[in-house]
Order: C-alpha cells, then structure tokens, then sequence
C-alpha cells in the first residue's frame, strides 16, 4: 500500500492506494500516529479499492486521534463497494463520511 500526504494551511490529507487489509491497514494506522498538530484530518479513499476489518478499525482509530487534536475528521471519495462497508458497520453515521 501507498499513502500519499499532502498538507494545507495545516489541514492533512491522507490518501491510501490500494487494498486496505490485515497486512496494509497498519501503514494507515502508523501515518495517522505520526501526526501531532493538524486543523483537520481527511483520508482520501479515492483509490481504495477494498477494506477489510482491519481497515475499518484504522479509519475508527484515526477518528479518535483527530478529535484528540481538536481536528476536524473526514473521509472523502469512497468508493461504492467501500461505502457499502461503512453503511453495514453503521460507521457511516458516527463519522462524517463522503461518497464518491
């Protein structure tokens, strides 16, 4: 998996390419730890093509650390087959998620 970063005006952007599973969701989950100051947090998930558990804990946990830093939290451009992940989970309404 990739993650590409990109940082505005102190808003991070987060994007993760490819499968988001057991063996990858921890290079998600060790990019959102890194993190110490951000306005605001976005996981791009554009060009993600598929999420497992391990992924939706990763997305859970990265909720949590942005609202320990005071920081706004999305996740943009998902994709129908990830969507329907957050729809059966309930996710969807906890967190402000956006489809593509």
């Amino acid at each position: 998996m990739t993650i590409h970063q990109s940082n505005e005006n102190g808003k991070i952007t987060l994007s993760p390419e490819g499968w988001l599973d057991t063996v990858s969701s921890p290079e998600l989950s060790n990019a959102v730890d890194s993190l110490t100051e951000a306005s605001g947090l976005v996981l791009d998930f554009s060009m993600v093509e598929y999420m497992a558990s391990a992924g939706l804990r990763a997305v859970v946990a990265a909720g949590k650390k942005a609202k320990s830093m005071n920081a706004e939290f999305s996740v943009i451009n998902v994709v129908p087959g990830v969507m329907s992940i957050f729809r059966m989970t309930g996710i969807d309404k906890k967190l402000n998620i956006i489809e593509k």
